[in-house]
């Protein structure tokens, strides 16, 4: 066992991504204990009093000698019943009862005093005896999230930077993959529904308008407010599970999980009359403009950035402070394939 621990350390803290991390934390407890159930929830950013299960990983048993298990990484909300709230509000773990009558253990997230979500152990017995284990390797996970996430966030704005954004990319269609496959298992390989799902991911380019007459004029402790303000409309506005980006300066992404075209419309347009609606002490109205295209999962993330980059160009050079979307501007011709513009750069 103690070598299974320590076997069990070293492959968590040689983690270089949060996703990897969180992974790493949840296989090590179902490895090292005779759970049902493990599941890890944060805090949402923008709503300190939710929570949300990023990861979940379900032990079924044994089938052919091997273990049967299932992992779900799609974000859900989840109750803050009152153990929740004990656990989170005095950062103790605490035992408790799922809503199937199996027992719980509950373990906070915290660095610094600060809770940053819960593990959730599900399990056929008492867990009690293994608190001081898993109290230690939830810690070092703490920590190491720490590290990890001064390394992937934009010093000034907290959001994700612009060196992480290929590999959460890469991430998502891969998730994106696995679920198209299974649509097409449930639906039958002669069913053609599953081959054309009405929702894709989406990756939009936001622009401050005018940033560098701000800067000029008000000076950049202004122009710093202004991104500050941005980022936190950003978190407010966004799904959780929505990728928020610093790409650099005034340039901002972000990646919508699956939608159909106008919701992903709608809740960007929705993002754009929020800063409009804005009023800064010193500085005024301040305004974006938008470009969003599609994410394809045989697309590299250096087209995908350049039809985002066209639909934003487009939205500069047709007014500012609007939003459009790439294939609908094709569609209506009024944007080319070949007609080349904006000036991405990824290295």
């Amino acid at each position: 066992m103690d070598i299974q621990v320590l076997q069990s350390i070293i492959e968590l803290t040689r983690q270089r991504d949060l996703d990897a991390l969180e992974y790493s934390l949840v296989a090590t407890v179902a490895e090292l204990l005779p759970v049902r159930a493990v599941s890890l929830c944060r805090l949402s950013d923008a709503r300190q009093d939710e929570l949300e299960e990023v990861l979940r990983l379900d032990i079924k048993g044994v089938a052919n000698g091997r273990p049967d298990f299932s992992w779900r990484q799609e974000a859900a909300p989840v109750p803050v019943d009152d153990d929740l709230r004990f656990c989170l509000d005095n950062l103790q773990s605490c035992t408790s009862r799922s809503p199937s009558d199996v027992l719980r253990l509950l373990l906070p997230v915290y660095f610094e005093n600060k809770a940053m979500g819960v593990l959730m152990l599900d399990s056929g017995e008492d867990l009690s005896r293994y608190r001081d284990l898993l109290e230690g390797l939830v810690k070092i996970y703490s920590n190491h999230l720490v590290i990890i996430n001064e390394s992937e966030r934009d010093k000034l704005t907290g959001l994700l930077n612009r060196r992480t954004f290929e590999k959460k990319l890469d991430r998502l269609l891969s998730v994106q993959h696995e679920q198209l496959a299974a649509q097409r298992q449930l639906a039958g390989e002669n069913d053609r529904r599953g081959a054309a799902p009405s929702s894709q991911a989406w990756l939009a380019m936001l622009d401050i308008d005018h940033f560098k007459n701000i800067n000029d004029t008000f000076g950049h402790v202004y122009g710093d407010e202004v991104i500050l303000m941005l980022s936190q409309k950003m978190r407010q506005v966004f799904r959780d599970s929505d990728l928020l980006f610093r790409f650099g300066g005034e340039e901002f992404l972000v990646v919508l999980e699956p939608l159909p075209l106008e919701n992903a419309r709608v809740a960007l347009e929705r993002f754009r009359t929020t800063m409009a609606s804005h009023v800064f002490s010193q500085v005024g109205q301040v305004t974006v403009s938008i470009g969003f295209a599609g994410i394809k999962k045989n697309d590299y993330p250096q087209t995908i950035l350049e039809n985002a980059d066209k639909a934003l160009y487009y939205a500069k050079e047709h007014g500012r402070n609007c939003c459009y979307n790439y294939e609908t501007l094709l569609a209506e011709g009024r944007l080319s394939k070949a007609r080349e513009t904006g000036s991405v750069d990824l290295f």
